[in-house]
């Protein structure tokens, strides 16, 4: 493989406890300049299929390509309120601002040869839309529009905590986060809520969607459902659906009508999660209310079902006691680990547990907080986990990570690109398929 020019050391290791106890970071451990120039990052992504690209998502709806050390002057896809030059308006139309936007892609397993990637935004309504669009079969750096479809329309209640990120697990499913819907405290009790039928009222709208608010949801996208007899909620009663639901899923029949889309319950704004490439965990991370922002561990062997505890719970912290349900609560997954709304942090940013190719930085996982702007690094210590934040001073907010097909992981601000390195094996540069960006 080609070898990555990093052009701008940002900064060294300097471990600064967090809470709890700081861990011990390698001495090697550093953070680089990628690439600038972008504008209101929420997502990195790169494709398996042996090309060298990382697709920058962008929130007010463009998808820029990063190869050969430059960015693509025309963006793969570009998502509009309205109808322009190189514009693309989706049925149900687009919007962006606030925490609304384009907010997730991924990639499908097979994209080397179907083309497909998928795409969480925000439609002109405010309401979340899981899409499906090829690459062109002409021209792999842009998107042929006319492939675009809609899956999964998710209704929500506020502009806030639209969650956003999309994955897809080891075992080829698509993982969507959804937020609570959003405002404060979760006043509609939609991530504690399993199944249309018990949603709440009043001042709350009532949608059969809404019951898919504040969960991790995981879809067959290769398989439709069709009419008649079913539990699926991103559809009306009985209707056809283009998407399916895995057999495993922990409500994929059930007979109380629990939404079968449903993986976990309980998540309050799900805004970055990631897999575990050697452990197939799962990670994610759920920004707190006001006090504690915390990062939840399910494991490759869990069978789905596990109900993360907010709005009863913020973290390790108790949050609520009051009905519908934190008045008798079910049985709750405590986080793998928390830390508290100090220092100037108040959002947490998921990120990914390293498995690239620097020994000494395997096993570590890196996520952030937006508003503090500084890379933050947990170290498992046998059960428990050690908190460090880790870069001296802050980057700018920081939005997401990325992951390309080495295992080497990526931040991104708001408007930068940034690499996470340490020495690998011998005197070789990391091989993460950018090429020199001119030896600066």
């Amino acid at each position: 493989m080609r070898r990555l020019f990093a052009f701008a050391l940002l900064a060294a290791a300097t471990a600064l406890p967090a809470d709890p106890a700081a861990a011990q970071l390698p001495p090697d451990l550093r953070l680089e300049t990628v690439q600038g120039g972008f504008s209101d990052i929420t997502t990195l992504r790169f494709p398996d299929d042996g090309s060298e690209r990382m697709f920058v998502v962008e929130q007010g709806g463009r998808i820029k390509i990063f190869d050969d050390g430059n960015t693509l002057a025309t963006p793969f896809l570009r998502l509009c309120i309205s109808t322009g030059a190189g514009c693309y308006v989706p049925s149900g139309g687009f919007t962006s601002s606030g925490e609304r936007g384009l907010l997730g892609l991924a990639f499908h397993p097979q994209f080397a040869s179907n083309r497909q990637l998928y795409l969480n935004y925000t439609n002109g309504s405010g309401h979340t839309v899981i899409a499906r669009v090829q690459a062109s079969a002409g021209n792999a750096n842009l998107a042929d529009t006319g492939t675009f479809s809609i899956l999964l329309t998710i209704d929500q209640d506020f502009p806030n905590h639209n969650g956003g990120d999309i994955h897809f697990g080891p075992d080829g499913y698509l993982y969507i986060g959804m937020g609570d819907g959003g405002s404060g405290g979760d006043p509609c009790s939609r991530a504690q809520t399993l199944r249309p039928a018990d949603l709440v009222g009043g001042s709350c709208t009532i949608t059969r969607s809404r019951a898919l608010l504040g969960k991790m949801l995981r879809i067959d996208v290769d398989n439709a459902t069709a009419a008649g007899s079913h539990n699926l909620c991103g559809v009306a009663a009985g209707a056809a659906a283009p998407y399916a639901v895995p057999t495993s899923n922990p409500y994929a029949s059930d007979a109380t009508g629990i939404c079968a889309e449903i993986w976990a319950a309980g998540l309050r704004n799900p805004w970055r999660f990631s897999f575990d490439r050697q452990t197939n965990d799962l990670w994610i991370a759920d920004v707190g209310q006001g006090a504690r922002e915390e990062v939840n561990l399910e494991p490759a062997s869990s069978t789905g079902g596990l109900n993360y505890g907010w709005r009863c719970r913020e973290g390790t912290q108790s949050y609520s006691t009051s009905a519908p349900y934190c008045n008798n609560p079910p049985p709750f997954t405590a986080p793998a680990f928390d830390y508290a709304r100090s220092g100037g942090r108040c959002s947490i940013t998921g990120g990914y547990r390293y498995r690239g190719p620097a020994p000494s930085l395997d096993g570590l996982y890196f996520y952030g907080d937006y508003c503090q702007g500084r890379v933050l690094v947990a170290q498992a210590n046998g059960p428990s986990w050690t908190q460090t934040i880790w870069s001296p001073t802050s980057i700018g907010n920081i939005r997401t990570f990325g992951e390309d097909g080495d295992g080497n992981v990526y931040v991104g601000t708001v408007n930068t690109v940034f690499l996470i390195t340490g020495d690998p094996p011998g005197d070789e540069i990391f091989a993460d398929g950018f090429e020199p960006s001119g030896n600066r």
